[in-house]
């Protein structure tokens, strides 16, 4: 089923009940119909594949013009393969009812999932080429009281949040309330204005989060000032138990006064003592501060689906699969890694 811009809010919100039940915010009603509001350009199509095989279970996917692929982009940290179900059948009859499609691009997903390895099997039966990728690297650090966590940082680490936060000439704050939120958001952008970063290419997306993470009780945004100016700001929300990193900036102008790190500790310190989050998630990238903060590294990662029943998915497959020999060839020359550690020592067993 192929739908347009306003069909998509309105097949969304019908079967928010079927949304809302996702394990992860990514995939939530609230972050769904934001995204099609935000993202989605009128003239794209939202791909829409139900299966009634054991229950109601749904797969979102869009059409740009450029090739068909999962509902998410880089705003999002994990895409669920479908709502409601891990098992096999109602997988396998969703990706029957794509064969129309000569390739599709899933991703970004959780590898260690059920719903991931149960969609990779579902396509290899139904004659689908699957190329798994790295969609990014992703940090993270399992719940555990703040004490405990910051007497295993790095001394250095630990050094800069004592001396610098007690030195601090401004303020700190958490805003969490709808009523504070656009006042908050102010001073994000105005922080964001000022910082290394890019200019956003959807400007409303990370406001418009802000307010429905807000009204939703999610929202953690810390702000800090000096001398009643924003100075840093950090966008983190708390769904389900897990707290994500989103968005982060800071005036470089006052570097040396580590807002920035004062507001980590801060927000860390709420998520885990007074949420008491399962997990402390960074979402995607590989920057080496990250390795600061967390203990846990994994990878997201992506499927590139070839359908092998039409001429252009056994072409592309084609494509594909040279591309991936040459990758191997090249690993055999690559020097050997060990296993990957945690920042605590310990082997990272996932």
């Amino acid at each position: 089923m192929r739908l347009n811009k306003p069909d998509a809010l309105a097949f969304v919100s019908e079967r928010a009940e079927i949304f809302d039940a996702v394990p992860n915010a990514f995939g939530k009603t609230a972050w769904l119909l934001h995204f099609i509001e935000q993202v989605i350009d009128p003239n794209w199509e939202l791909i829409v594949s139900e299966s009634l095989v054991r229950g109601e279970s749904v797969m979102l996917l869009y059409d740009d013009g450029r090739g068909v692929k999962s509902l998410a982009n880089y705003y999002s940290g994990l895409w669920s393969p479908a709502a409601t179900t891990t098992q096999q059948a109602p997988l396998r009859h969703m990706v029957e009812l794509l064969r129309r499609y000569p390739s599709i691009n899933f991703g970004p997903l959780d590898d260690a999932a059920p719903a991931t390895m149960a969609l990779q099997h579902a396509l290899a039966s139904q004659r689908w080429y699957v190329r798994p990728y790295t969609a990014h690297a992703n940090w993270y650090l399992p719940g555990r009281p703040y004490a405990e966590y910051l007497s295993q940082r790095d001394s250095q680490l630990r050094n800069t949040i004592s001396r610098k936060g007690k030195k601090f000439p401004g303020e700190l704050r958490i805003v969490t309330s709808p009523d504070e939120v656009d006042a908050a958001m102010d001073a994000y952008d105005a922080v964001y204005a000022r910082s290394w970063k890019v200019p956003e290419p959807y400007p409303n997306f990370v406001r418009g989060w802000a307010r429905i993470c807000a009204e939703n009780g999610w929202l953690r945004l810390g702000i800090a000032t000096l001398d009643g100016a924003p100075i840093a700001a950090h966008f983190w929300f708390v769904v389900d138990g897990v707290a994500s990193i989103f968005k982060l900036a800071y005036d470089e102008e006052h570097s040396k006064l580590s807002a920035g790190t004062l507001l980590t500790a801060m927000l860390m310190q709420h998520v885990l003592d007074v949420d008491r989050v399962s997990e402390v998630d960074f979402l995607s990238g590989d920057d080496p501060y990250k390795a600061a903060w967390m203990t846990h590294r994994r990878e997201r990662i992506g499927f590139m689906a070839c359908n092998l029943r039409t001429v252009r998915g056994a072409s592309r497959a084609a494509f594909e699969w040279v591309g991936e020999l040459r990758q191997r060839l090249s690993r055999r020359h690559e020097t050997p890694r060990g296993a990957p550690v945690t920042m605590d020592g310990t082997p990272d067993s996932r």
